[in-house]
């Protein structure tokens, strides 16, 4: 049984408003259909995804911190890692990390202060900058990525079957919001 309790009142409605704290995006929902405002399934799929968003990077940033990392250093090594000699152009790294270039220089700085990566000039090309990763942070990035793993990402009870349902369906929508490589 769903437990619900009143809040108060909503904007334009003059009854007291039950909520079901069992499911936020219930109670958006319900509200919705009551409003007339159209089929709520995408709003509430949306919302519900900020919601599981902002949970997620929650308990990604509290594993992180253990480390000494957030989860853009976190995720600069890890594409350095990933990448085929563990180096990478600035341009590139914040090309898929999605972030502003001087965003990844300051993620550079922090990095390279902490001895996790290494900058060197482009053998051709004066105006750009290779960071590489060094063997501690090659350490570092493995022993967060098992903490990460041993808490599922952020994203606890996920399944590996849900987890693969989850990338299938997100991977459709990323493809059709022109998200890409390069």
């Amino acid at each position: 049984m769903v437990e619900n309790r009143t809040i108060g009142r909503g904007i334009g409605y003059s009854g007291p408003v039950a909520v079901s704290i069992a499911d936020p995006m219930a109670w958006v929902r319900e509200r919705w259909e009551q409003r007339a405002l159209g089929d709520p399934t995408i709003f509430v799929a949306v919302g519900s995804l900020m919601r599981l968003h902002q949970m997620m990077l929650a308990g990604v940033e509290r594993v992180l911190k253990e480390f000494g990392l957030n989860r853009n250093t976190y995720m600069l090594l890890t594409t350095l890692v990933l990448s085929e000699r563990g180096a990478s152009r600035l341009s590139q790294l914040a090309r898929s990390l999605m972030v502003h270039p001087t965003t990844v220089t300051l993620l550079a700085d922090r990095l390279e202060e902490q001895g996790l990566i290494e900058r060197s000039p482009h053998p051709t090309d004066r105006r750009a900058t290779f960071a590489t990763i060094t063997p501690a942070g090659r350490a570092l990035t493995a022993k967060a990525t098992k903490a990460l793993s041993a808490a599922d990402f952020g994203l606890p009870g996920l399944t590996v079957e849900n987890a693969a349902e989850l990338a299938a369906v997100t991977t459709d929508i990323r493809v059709a919001s022109g998200d890409k490589m390069g």
